[in-house]
């Protein structure tokens, strides 16, 4: 009897000295018996996700979340050494990469916020004025302009489309060798370009000057031709100067009104279409002195004696007829 109940007192314990084995001890610190709830797991940013080896996963917080892992069991125990190192050069790398790019684009930036700094490291070229085209071809360095050339007028690449193209022939900006030159058997087709204001440019087709010629369309294409591609001279009449004041012209229609009538002086230029030569340069005097029949007139209510039709006609005959 005593036996059996001095080995029930050894327990495992004692059987094991029996055996000659040694006997386990529980770690210092962990309770020795297994009968109760392990200790709670420590909760600090090191030590990561808790981690239970007795009995059922017990329900615990992720890091960082409110949300229970449920009946799943926790996260795995921390990474090794070696993941931990990986990482680290992962975001390492990822850093400078950022610090990189990030110089980069700073720099790109000065460098557009600075135009006073990229304008001392590369001198700017200087404005080039619009380049009027024409069969010239411009010198390196030089610019063009739409006034006339020092060198002259200048040849057009393209032919005149309508008769007022042929102002720019008058303004000494342009000559059309597209258009046919004065050659062969006469007539030599003209158009009579008249000035509308003293200094302005501006002109209109005369088409009425020549019915002392003839009214047949043959005597109409040559003094007053619509098609450009026949003309071949241009005659510019522009009034130069005023004088003093010759008579008041009275109009009823289309209300009473009087206009001063005053003496005026023009030139008369005939250029070739063709080459811009010039054939003829030639003062007159406004010698129709009589109130025109109609009449346009500005705010001054001021209008000027004319070059008479006859006038015209005569100064222009030879260079068309012969």
């Amino acid at each position: 009897m005593s036996d059996t109940g001095a080995g029930s007192d050894q327990g495992p314990a004692g059987d094991a000295e029996q055996r000659g084995e040694s006997a386990w001890m529980p770690p210092a610190g962990e309770p020795s018996g297994v009968t109760g709830p392990p200790p709670p797991p420590a909760t600090g940013p090191s030590d990561g996700p808790p981690v239970t080896g007795y009995g059922p996963p017990t329900p615990v917080a992720s890091f960082g979340s409110a949300a229970p892992y449920g009946p799943y069991p926790p996260p795995g125990p921390p990474s090794t050494g070696r993941n931990r190192g990986l990482v680290i050069a992962v975001a390492a790398l990822s850093v400078l990469l950022l610090v990189a790019c990030s110089g980069l684009i700073g720099g790109a930036f000065l460098l557009g916020s600075s135009p006073r700094e990229a304008a001392e490291r590369e001198p700017a070229a200087p404005p080039v004025a619009p380049w009027r085209s024409s069969g010239a071809t411009p010198t390196p360095g030089a610019t063009a302009s739409a006034e006339p050339s020092a060198r002259g007028p200048q040849p057009s690449d393209f032919p005149a489309a309508q008769i007022s193209d042929l102002n720019d022939v008058c303004d000494g900006v342009l000559y059309f060798p597209q258009s046919p030159k004065r050659t062969g058997a006469a007539p030599h087709p003209v158009a009579l370009l008249v000035g509308t204001d003293m200094g302005t440019g501006s002109r209109r087709h005369d088409q009425v000057y020549y019915y002392d010629e003839g009214l047949s369309k043959r005597v109409e294409r040559t003094w007053a031709s619509e098609d450009p591609k026949i003309v071949q001279m241009v005659a510019c009449l522009d009034r130069t100067s005023t004088g003093a004041t010759i008579r008041k012209c009275r109009y009823d229609d289309p209300k009473p009104d009087t206009l001063t009538l005053l003496k005026a002086t023009y030139r008369l230029r005939v250029y070739e279409v063709a080459t811009g030569r010039r054939l003829l340069d030639k003062t007159m005097g406004g010698d129709d002195q009589q109130c025109p029949f109609v009449v346009l007139y500005g705010p001054d209510k001021k209008i000027y004696a004319e070059v008479s039709h006859r006038s015209v006609l005569s100064a222009l005959r030879n260079l068309v007829k012969r």
